[in-house]
C-alpha cells in the first residue's frame, strides 16, 4: 500500500470509530459520505478483512476492525506528535474541556482535583457531565471519561488511574445503639440493619478478605440501594451498617461522622478507575496534560489508604 494512501484510509477509519457512523466521521473529515465508504472499502479490500460492520441502525466495529484500529490509533498519535514536535503546533495547553463522570465519584472528588488542575491550567475550560452510563465520547463530544469499570476492551485507551477500596463503616450513634460487632459475623438479622449495594453482593453475600483467605457472610438486607452515595446519606442518618467506597466515606470517617468497621476484613471486590479516551486524540494537550494529572493526583490521595 501507498504510505499516502494508507495514512488516509487510517484517518478515515480512525473518525468512523470515533464517530460512530459513516455520515458523521464525514461531516468531520470534510468528505462526502460516498467518499468516506469507498475509502472504507478500499482499505478492507486491500486488507482482506471486513472492519466495520454496517447494519441500519449502527456502524460497529468487527472483532478485526478493533485490532486494526488500536494499531492505527497508536500510528496516528505518533503521526501528530512529530507534526506537533516540528511545528509547534499546540504550544500552550487552553481551550475547552469535556469530561464525562460518574455521580459519586463526581460528586465526592472531582471537585478538588479539578480545582487542582485549573490552578496549574488557568485557561482550561471545563465541562463536566456526571452520568453513571459509559457514554459514547464521539457521539456526546466527551473527551475524557472516567470511569470505575473492568470493562477496558472497548474502542477507547483505558489508562488506569488508582484502585478503588470498600470499607464497612456506620456512625458512632448507631454503634452506641445497636453495639459494636467485632467481626462480620457478628452480623445478625437481630442485631443490626444493612445497608446493602448491590454490585458488592455475590450470591447475597459479602465476601471479604481475612489473614489471607475469602471468607463469605450471608446478609439480609434492611435497605438495598444502587447508589453509594444515598448509602452514605442512610449512614449517617444513624440506619446501619453499610459497605462503602473509601473515595465516598473518607471524609465522613476522618471528621468522626462514621467509623470503619472490621480493620482486619478487607471487602474482596477491588475496583479500578480508568481514564477513557481515544487514543488518537491522547497528544492533545487538553487530553494529555489532564489523564497525566489526575493520575498523579490521586497517587496523593489517601482514601485509597484507608
Amino acid at each position: 500500500m501507498k504510505l499516502t494512501s494508507s495514512l488516509n484510509q487510517f484517518i478515515v477509519l480512525a473518525k468512523i470509530a470515533e464517530t460512530g457512523g459513516l455520515s458523521s466521521a464525514a461531516r468531520e473529515l470534510g468528505m462526502t459520505p460516498s467518499a468516506v465508504s469507498k475509502s472504507l472499502s478500499l482499505l478492507e479490500e486491500q486488507l482482506g478483512v471486513l472492519l466495520v460492520r454496517r447494519t441500519t441502525r449502527a456502524v460497529t466495529l468487527t472483532t478485526h476492525g478493533k485490532m486494526f484500529f488500536q494499531r492505527v490509533s497508536r500510528i496516528l498519535a505518533d503521526v501528530e506528535d512529530a507534526l506537533d514536535e516540528v511545528g509547534d503546533l499546540r504550544s500552550q495547553t487552553k481551550g475547552d474541556l469535556h469530561i464525562s463522570c460518574s455521580i459519586a465519584f463526581g460528586c465526592s472528588q472531582l471537585v478538588g482535583i479539578i480545582s487542582r488542575y485549573k490552578e496549574r491550567y488557568p485557561d482550561v475550560n471545563i465541562h463536566i457531565s456526571l452520568d453513571d452510563r459509559l457514554v459514547n465520547l464521539g457521539e456526546e463530544n466527551i473527551d475524557i471519561a472516567l470511569r470505575i469499570t473492568d470493562a477496558t476492551d472497548g474502542p477507547y485507551a483505558a489508562r488506569m488511574l488508582t484502585q478503588i477500596r470498600w470499607v464497612y463503616c456506620a456512625t458512632p450513634q448507631y454503634l452506641e445503639q445497636h453495639g459494636r460487632p467485632q467481626k462480620p459475623q457478628d452480623l445478625k438479622p437481630q442485631n443490626h440493619q444493612l445497608l446493602v449495594y448491590p454490585a458488592m453482593t455475590n450470591g447475597g453475600a459479602w465476601t471479604y478478605w481475612h489473614k489471607g483467605t475469602v471468607e463469605q457472610i450471608k446478609i439480609n438486607a434492611s435497605l438495598e440501594c444502587n447508589s453509594s452515595l444515598a448509602l452514605l446519606n442512610f449512614t449517617l442518618a444513624h440506619q446501619g451498617i453499610a459497605c462503602l467506597p473509601t473515595y465516598v466515606a473518607d471524609k465522613h470517617i476522618k471528621n468522626g461522622e462514621i467509623e470503619v468497621l472490621f480493620p482486619d476484613y478487607q471487602a474482596a471486590s477491588l475496583h479500578t478507575l480508568y481514564a477513557m479516551y481515544f487514543q488518537s486524540r491522547y497528544k492533545n494537550p487538553l487530553i494529555r496534560t489532564f489523564v497525566d494529572f489526575i493520575r498523579d493526583d490521586l497517587k496523593n490521595c489517601d482514601w485509597g489508604r484507608l
